[in-house]
């Protein structure tokens, strides 16, 4: 019984994982990078404008997220996006984990294999076996692993939403100089106008005075 509550937790994150959509991209399964990227394009930035758009591009179980952030084409900040499906989170003991995060070579970790297929549920085969005890002892290890992913890429990606919001913070700083310096152009310019205007009227009136 404790086994079958195990397999329907483990659908229930396939189920999530499946079902989760932000701007209609699966950011937690491992759907085709094409489609992926098909959605980001269509995001609204057009590439006539920016030469590096928004896109997704990746494999079967990873992608990378690349926003684009300046003027210049070159200006782009990007972040690794894992699959957190079943498959991923429980590929055994050598589930593939993001680059540069602590804790990610461990006893009996590999570096990053390549992604494993989605296991069959029920029995032996299922992810998560704890129909001995070695199995769940086994399965425990595989539980902490599959947190510390999701903990991993959880720090990853708001480090990645802060970095956004301060470089929305100091884009809006630099709209509001540019329209202040705008405002300063136009008062210098109505500025030249009045002069003119004045000196005009002055020799307008000079010369009806002479008359």
């Amino acid at each position: 019984s404790i086994q079958i509550e195990i397999e329907q937790l483990t659908d229930e994150i396939n189920r999530i994982a499946d079902q989760a959509q932000y701007n209609q991209m699966h950011m937690l399964s491992n759907k085709s990078a094409a489609q992926n990227i098909k959605t980001a394009e269509e995001l609204g930035m057009q590439p006539a404008k920016i030469n590096t758009p928004a896109s997704l591009a990746g494999s079967q179980a990873s992608w990378t997220l690349r926003v684009h952030v300046g003027a210049n084409q070159d200006e782009a900040i990007a972040v690794n996006i894992y699959a957190a499906n079943v498959a991923n989170l429980f590929a055994g003991e050598g589930a593939q984990v993001a680059p540069a995060q602590e804790g990610a070579q461990q006893e009996g970790v590999q570096a990053a294999p390549a992604p494993a297929a989605a296991p069959s549920q029920g029995g032996v085969n299922s992810p998560v076996n704890v129909t001995t005890t070695v199995d769940a002892n086994m399965s425990l290890s595989k539980i902490e692993n599959a947190i510390r992913m999701v903990s991993d890429q959880r720090a990853n990606l708001g480090a990645f939403q802060n970095r956004l919001e301060s470089i929305k913070a100091s884009t809006e700083y630099a709209i509001e100089n540019l329209k202040s310096s705008y405002a300063q152009i136009q008062d210098a310019t109505m500025t030249d106008e009045i002069v003119a205007s004045t000196t005009n009227s002055i020799l307008t009136q000079s010369a009806m005075a002479m008359i």
